[in-house]
C-alpha cells in the first residue's frame, strides 16, 4: 500500500473543537469546559517536502507558528517539532490519522517559559506607599489647581504618590511569581500581618512579536474580582479587560522590563486599559472616604493625562515598580515605548 501524502491529507483543513485531541502541558484544551478553544492548521513549506508548517491559533494573543517534521505511514502521519530562541520552549508531537468518516488529529504540546525575559520562580515584591507608582513620561504646559500654579507633570507625580499612599493604608506589599509552565501566583500582606497570603493564580504569555510584550490571563470570576475588590463597579457599557476569543478568558495586555537586580521588575499596563482603570478608579474605590477637594484634584489629575496623544502607549507612561531605583533610560525605552 502506498504511504499517505501529508501535504494532501493534512493541509487546508482547519481543526477545531472536538475535531481532535489537543493536550497543551498535560491538560485537554478545545473540550467542554476547557480553558481555551485553539485552533490548528498545516500548510505546505515549498523548501522541504519533509516538514509542514503548523500553526496554532485562538489560544494566547500571538499566533503560535512552527515547522514540524512529518513521517508518513499507510494509515497515519507522525508528526514532531521543537521550536526555541523565544520567550518560551515549545515541543510538539502527534499524528494524524485520515480516516474514512472522520479524520483524527492527535497533538500534544509542552510549553515552557524561559528566563530570556523574566526571572522564573522569583519573587517580585511590589511595595505599596510613596514610591510605588512611577512617572516615567509626562507632558507638557501648566495648570491652576487649588490657588497655586502646577507644571502638570509635577500635580500627575504629586497624585501618583497618594494614590500609593492610599492603597498602602490597606495592603502593604503584592507578590508576583512567575513559573514555567505560563502560570503566574499573585499573593498580598495586609497592613499589620506577617505572612503574604496567595490571592489568585493566572495563566500569562510573553509575545514573541511586541518586544517587552505581556499579557495576565484571567478567568471571568477572577477579572470580576479585580474589577470589584480593586478598581471599582464598572460604569455602564465600560470595559476593562478585553476577551480576544470571546471563549471566556479575559486578557490584561501590559508592558515590562527586568531591572539591574534580581527580583527587580517594572510593569505598564498598555493603552488603552490604563486609561480606563485610573479612570474606573478615581471614581470609585480611589474616591472612596476622601473629601471633595481630593476627589476634584483627581479629577483634574485624569483630565491631564488623557490630553493629546495620551492614548498612545508612549505619553504619560507611570508604572508599578519593585523597588526605589529608577531606571535607566535605555532600559526605561525598551520596555515601555512600543515599536
Amino acid at each position: 500500500m502506498p504511504l499517505l501524502n501529508p501535504e494532501s491529507e493534512m493541509c487546508e483543513i482547519r481543526f477545531s473543537g472536538s475535531a481532535f485531541d489537543f493536550q497543551w502541558n498535560g491538560k485537554a484544551l478545545g473540550v467542554k469546559d476547557a480553558w481555551a478553544y485553539p485552533v490548528v492548521e498545516f500548510d505546505a513549506i515549498e523548501s522541504d517536502t519533509t516538514k509542514l508548517q503548523l500553526t496554532i491559533s485562538s489560544l494566547l494573543p500571538d499566533d503560535i507558528k512552527l515547522a514540524v517534521d512529518v513521517v508518513p505511514g499507510v494509515s497515519e502521519i507522525v508528526f514532531s517539532g521543537k521550536s526555541s530562541g523565544k520567550p518560551y520552549d515549545l515541543e510538539v508531537e502527534g499524528y494524524f490519522m485520515p480516516q474514512e468518516e472522520e479524520k483524527k488529529l492527535s497533538i500534544t504540546c509542552r510549553y515552557q517559559m524561559n528566563e530570556s525575559c523574566i526571572e522564573l520562580d522569583t519573587p517580585y515584591d511590589f511595595h505599596f506607599g510613596e514610591d510605588c507608582l512611577s512617572l516615567i513620561v509626562g507632558g507638557p504646559g501648566e495648570v491652576e489647581w487649588n490657588g497655586q500654579v502646577w507644571k502638570k507633570t509635577d500635580l500627575v507625580k504629586d497624585v501618583l504618590r497618594k494614590m500609593g499612599q492610599r492603597v498602602a493604608q490597606r495592603t502593604e506589599m503584592m507578590r508576583v511569581i512567575f513559573h514555567a509552565d505560563a502560570t503566574l501566583d499573585v499573593f498580598v500582606r495586609e497592613v499589620g500581618e506577617e505572612n503574604f497570603v496567595q490571592i489568585a493564580t493566572l495563566q500569562y504569555d510573553i509575545s514573541s512579536m511586541i518586544p517587552n510584550r505581556m499579557n495576565w490571563i484571567f478567568t471571568q470570576e477572577q477579572s470580576r474580582y479585580v474589577e470589584t475588590e480593586l478598581i471599582g463597579e464598572p460604569l455602564p457599557c465600560s470595559i476593562f479587560f478585553t476577551d480576544f476569543f470571546n471563549d471566556g478568558r479575559d486578557f490584561l495586555p501590559m508592558y515590562f522590563a527586568r531591572g539591574d537586580n534580581s527580583g527587580s521588575l517594572y510593569l505598564n499596563i498598555a493603552s488603552p486599559y490604563r486609561q480606563r482603570a485610573v479612570s474606573r478608579y478615581i471614581r470609585s474605590k480611589g474616591a472612596e472616604g476622601l473629601p471633595e477637594e481630593e476627589v476634584e484634584e483627581m479629577e483634574l489629575f485624569f483630565q491631564i493625562i488623557q490630553e493629546d496623544g495620551a492614548w498612545e502607549d508612549n505619553t504619560w507612561l507611570y508604572l508599578l515598580r519593585t523597588e526605589k531605583r529608577k531606571a535607566s533610560k535605555a532600559l526605561r525605552m525598551k520596555a515601555l515605548y512600543k515599536e
